[in-house]
């Protein structure tokens, strides 16, 4: 019987680290091999961004006072039904106020609750705060019932500020699909009482059987006062 004979070798690669063992057995030669692979630099950690000043809002630092018309003893105008002006106007005002504050302006409220305010108070608000807007909110009556839409009402002396607002938020009314009468002026004592721009809307009828409803409703109030919030910032946007 022959005897086994085996032997290795060991190869270096210019790596230094592929291995080969060269094994005899009876006469046959196999090679056996190895690698390993070389280690690698850890990737660098990834540079932290410094901190960033978020942009600023063109509306950011604007006040806006939302005034929702009568309350108390003044309970507002006659309507179909038990439906009582001051307590629409009230809701509609506060999801407009809710809505402006959301966006960052900076929102007075004239009043909060079912309380009777002055006119002459309400309209020394806007001055008091340097107010970029006031937005009254009421709603309407007609001695005739078919009387519809919602009516933005300026001063007869309004400036370009007071005009633009109401333009815009009367586009706005309009894009959302509620009807409007236009833009109108009157000397409302909320609109000459006072030096700062403003408006008055009046968001519908209460005189009318089907625009009562709507605005008994309070899927409706969210509605018109989405769309009165959307022409508010659209002005304020434009402001320089």
């Amino acid at each position: 019987m022959h005897r086994a004979r085996y032997y290795f070798r060991i190869l270096r690669t210019r790596a230094g680290c592929a291995r080969r063992w060269t094994l005899v057995f009876f006469g046959a030669m196999i090679v056996l091999t190895s690698g390993c692979q070389q280690p690698t630099k850890p990737a660098p950690f990834p540079t932290r961004p410094g901190p960033q000043r978020p942009p600023t809002s063109p509306i950011s630092g604007r006040t806006v006072v939302i005034d929702a018309g009568h309350g108390g003893k003044d309970t507002g105008a006659p309507g179909v039904g038990p439906l009582v002006e001051k307590y629409v106007n009230l809701a509609i005002a506060m999801r407009v106020a809710d809505l402006l504050q959301q966006r960052g302006v900076n929102v007075v409220r004239t009043r909060r609750d079912d309380t009777f305010i002055p006119l002459d108070d309400r309209a020394s608000t806007a001055d008091r705060y340097a107010a970029d807007l006031l937005v009254s909110i009421h709603a309407d009556s007609a001695p005739n019932p078919r009387a519809t839409g919602a009516t933005i009402y300026i001063a007869g002396g309004a400036t370009n500020q007071s005009k633009t607002a109401a333009t815009r938020i009367n586009a706005s009314l309009s894009s959302a699909g509620i009807k409007t009468r236009g833009v109108r002026s009157a000397k409302f004592r909320v609109l000459v009482g006072h030096a700062r721009p403003s408006v008055l809307v009046e968001c519908g009828y209460l005189t009318n059987t089907v625009e009562a409803s709507r605005l008994a409703s309070g899927g409706y109030q969210a509605r018109v006062a989405q769309a009165i919030a959307t022409g508010v910032l659209d002005h304020l946007r434009a402001l320089r």
